[in-house]
């Protein structure tokens, strides 16, 4: 029988032993009672430096709408450890949480042409 020992000599193997505990500080379950994998989420405009890289990559792909599930399912993370992680970029004014439809729409030409649509109703 053999067994698969890490000798330390694979730096990019290494990486990928850092349990999912020590991310979210062995936390089981996120703060905020509310999200769902359905939950829509943006990145707000401020320095990322000081998180960690898997923080970072978490704030990187919310650089538009996109759902919890979909963070884990691009990270390739369990989708508790994905909410955990989200959580705490909300508590700490990483994230914000919402919708597409909140977006705010800049092109005055449109808004015209919906409201003409809708006058002419």
């Amino acid at each position: 029988m053999t067994y698969d020992v890490w000798d330390g000599d694979d730096e990019v193997e290494a990486g990928k032993l850092v349990p999912l505990y020590i991310l979210v500080n062995g936390r089981t379950s996120p703060r905020n009672t509310n999200l769902d994998l359905a939950t829509q989420l943006i990145a707000l405009p401020v320095d990322t430096a000081r998180l960690e890289p898997e923080y970072r990559e978490i704030v990187s792909r919310c650089d538009k709408w996109i759902s919890i599930a979909e963070v884990g399912a691009y990270l390739h993370r369990p989708l508790t450890i994905t909410k955990i992680m989200v959580d705490v970029l909300l508590d700490q004014g990483f994230l914000a949480v919402g919708s597409p439809a909140q977006e705010k729409i800049t092109d005055r030409r449109l808004l015209e042409a919906v409201l003409a649509g809708l006058q002419g109703l």
